[in-house]
Formats: C-alpha cells, sequence, structure tokens
C-alpha cells in the first residue's frame, strides 16, 4: 500500500469503481486501475470476486458477468504490464481472458436459467429486441444479427473498458492524491498505434462480409473481426485527434464540444482516421508543421 493511500480512500475507490461499473459497465475501469495499483492485488482481486459473486447471487447474471470479465481484464493487464511484457502483448493476452471468463460466464448463466439450445438463445433475443424497440421505435434490431456478433460485442466491451481505464487513469490518481507508479514498458497514449498488420487482418474482414466466398459462417466470423478492428482503429482515430488538439492549443470548451460531435456522434469517422493513419502518419506530419523552420 502506497503513501496516501488510505482506508478511507480505498472505500471511496472501491465504492464509486462498483457504482460506475453497476451504471455504466465500462467507466469504472479507471478506478480499478488505481485500485490494483494503489492496494496491491490481494485487494484488488479479492473485492473483485466478492463483487461479482453477489452480483451472481442477487440473480444479475449479466451484470456480474460483464463485471467480471472486465475485472479479469484489467487485473490481467497489470499483471502482464509489471511482468514487462509489452503493452500490445498484454492488451491480447488480457482481453483473451476476460473473453474466456466472459465465455463460461455466460454459459452458466444459460444453464443456470434453463437456455440450452440456439433456438432458445434466438427466442431471448428477440425478447431483447422487443424491449428495445418499445423503449425506442427509431431503433431497429435483427435478433439473428445480434446473436451472431455477441462474441464481438463482448471483446469491444473490454476493449472499451480498456482503453477508459488507461486514458483516465492519470486523471483519477491526481483526484484523489495518490501517487502514479509508471512502468518501462507502459503505454504511451499519444503514440498508440496499431501493429501494422492488424492492416491486412481487417482488409480481409472487410472482403469476406462484402464477397460471398466461405459460407455463411466464414461471414459471421468476418464481420465479428471487422467490428473488433473499427475499435481498434478508433483508439488511433482518437490519439491522432489529442495530437491536434495539442497542436492547436485548444482550450476546455473546443475539446469538449469536439469530443462530444466526434466520439458522440461520429464514432465511425475517427475509426477511419485511424485506418488512414497506417498510410498517412498523420501524427508526425501534425508535428512537422509545429516544429519552427531552421533559419539558414
Amino acid at each position: 500500500m502506497k503513501k496516501n493511500a488510505t482506508p478511507q480512500k480505498f472505500i471511496t475507490i472501491s465504492s464509486l469503481s462498483i457504482l460506475l461499473s453497476m451504471l455504466t459497465v465500462i467507466f469504472g475501469a479507471p478506478l480499478l486501475r488505481v485500485l490494483r495499483k494503489t492496494y496491491g492485488p490481494t485487494a484488488f482481486w479479492a473485492l473483485g470476486a466478492v463483487v461479482t459473486g453477489a452480483a451472481w447471487l442477487l440473480n444479475a447474471q449479466p451484470l456480474a458477468l460483464f463485471i467480471g470479465s472486465i475485472w479479469m481484464t484489467l487485473g490481467a493487464y497489470i499483471e502482464l504490464e509489471h511482468k514487462g511484457f509489452g503493452w500490445w502483448i498484454s492488451g491480447l493476452l488480457s482481453i483473451a481472458i476476460g473473453s474466456v471468463a466472459s465465455g463460461l460466464g455466460l454459459f452458466g448463466a444459460f444453464k443456470k436459467n434453463g437456455i440450452n439450445t440456439y433456438a432458445e438463445i434466438q427466442k431471448l433475443a428477440e425478447q431483447f429486441s422487443q424491449q428495445v424497440q418499445t423503449m425506442n421505435p427509431a431503433v431497429k434490431l435483427d435478433p439473428s444479427v445480434l446473436v451472431q456478433q455477441i462474441p464481438s460485442a463482448v471483446v469491444i466491451v473490454l476493449i472499451l473498458a480498456l482503453g477508459v481505464g488507461l486514458i483516465f487513469e492519470r486523471r483519477v490518481f491526481s483526484w484523489l492524491n495518490l501517487p502514479r507508479e509508471k512502468t518501462a514498458s507502459q503505454l504511451k497514449l499519444l503514440e498508440y498505434r496499431v501493429p501494422d498488420y492488424v492492416i491486412w487482418i481487417a482488409m480481409t474482414a472487410f472482403l469476406l462480409t462484402m464477397v460471398s466466398f466461405g459460407g455463411k459462417a466464414t461471414a459471421i466470423l468476418a464481420v465479428n473481426i471487422l467490428n473488433v478492428c473499427i475499435v481498434l482503429y478508433f483508439f488511433q482515430g482518437l490519439a491522432v485527434l489529442e495530437v491536434f488538439l495539442n497542436s492547436m492549443r485548444a482550450g476546455v470548451f473546443t475539446r469538449v464540444l469536439t469530443y462530444i460531435i466526434l466520439v458522440g456522434q461520429m464514432l465511425l469517422v475517427l475509426s477511419v482516421v485511424g485506418l488512414i493513419d497506417y498510410w498517412v502518419d498523420f501524427r508526425s506530419r501534425i508535428q512537422k508543421l509545429n516544429t519552427p523552420t531552421e533559419k539558414a
């Protein structure tokens, strides 16, 4: 336990992280990272087990599923980070661990509720679609598509939680007046770049969604892969946007307005920017524009 890490702050961090996880699923992630880094693995994993177990016993299986898998992802990422693994390997392995935990939890939830066949899962998706359309008639959901994209939906939630945790962790440390320890393998967010080979995976997946090749199973797999790639490139586009705003010395109002428009309303635009950044390298161009030209 580190300096200024008082029991009162532990209660504050724990309460807020649980509350935000219950209300928003992903926005408790920065607090969970602070909890693990400040109070150590025992407190982190013990609290996670208690919260997940309590949600399960209270018959809130979906909540237990999301909280448990996110807890596993964040915890695994930090453990791997501390062992010296690079951010990309740590991210891949932690997302895989969280996805397995989520899959096992989903299987357990189906079994507990007597859902044993694909047809029963499809019926559950139809009921969910009807509820969503009742609350918002403008939203049209295809139950079959919903079921087919469950794998990518789970992975995307975990990626978003990990991304939000990394982005806002520093602010939470500052807000709570806690020392923040850096690791050698820690990701520099403004330099975040998806590995080059992912572009070929994304382009192949996109092609397979457009061309009927390999059957329905191949198309479903391609859509799921493409969904995940879109989110990965969204964060790269976000890094480009942040570098641009820094170069413009944008104020708080400009930043808030930009993020509301682009992140809240035009997520796909940032994903496209991140994808194009593979060829254009916007950040190096922005830095060159802001570097004073030496006089001869």
